[in-house]
C-alpha cells in the first residue's frame, strides 16, 4: 500500500509517481478498448482524459477531474452524447480502479 498523504501526492504525482499514472491511464484504456468502439474510446483519451487531472483523496480513494465541457470537446466522432458520457463515466471508474491497483489499495 502506498504511504502518501493527499498533499504529497499533489506535490509529487508528476515526478515521483508519473509511471504508476502512465500505467493507471494505460491499463484503462486498453481495458475499454478491447471492449468497446475503439474511436470513441480513443477520441476520449487523446481530446478528454489528456487533460484530466487525477487526485488521491485519502484512504484509498482517488478522483479524476475532467476539462469543462468534456462531451463537446469530441470532434470526428459518431456517437451519441448519451453514449460518449456513459462510455466516459466507465473509463474514469477505470482510471479510478486501476490507480487503487497501482499503488496497492486494492487487487486487481
Amino acid at each position: 500500500m502506498a504511504d502518501f498523504t493527499p498533499e504529497e501526492f499533489e506535490e509529487k504525482k508528476y515526478t515521483d509517481y508519473f509511471p504508476q499514472l502512465q500505467t493507471a491511464y494505460k491499463r484503462a484504456f486498453n481495458d475499454l478498448n478491447a471492449e468497446y468502439d475503439s474511436t470513441l474510446v480513443h477520441a476520449l483519451d487523446q481530446q478528454v482524459l489528456n487533460e484530466s487531472e487525477p487526485h488521491y483523496e485519502g484512504d484509498g480513494e482517488f478522483s479524476v477531474d475532467l476539462p469543462e465541457n468534456p462531451i463537446t470537446r469530441l470532434e470526428d466522432v459518431v456517437a451519441s452524447e448519451e453514449r460518449a458520457s456513459e462510455l466516459l463515466d466507465l473509463y474514469v471508474d477505470g482510471i479510478k480502479h486501476q490507480l487503487r491497483v497501482v499503488f496497492d489499495f486494492e487487487a486487481e
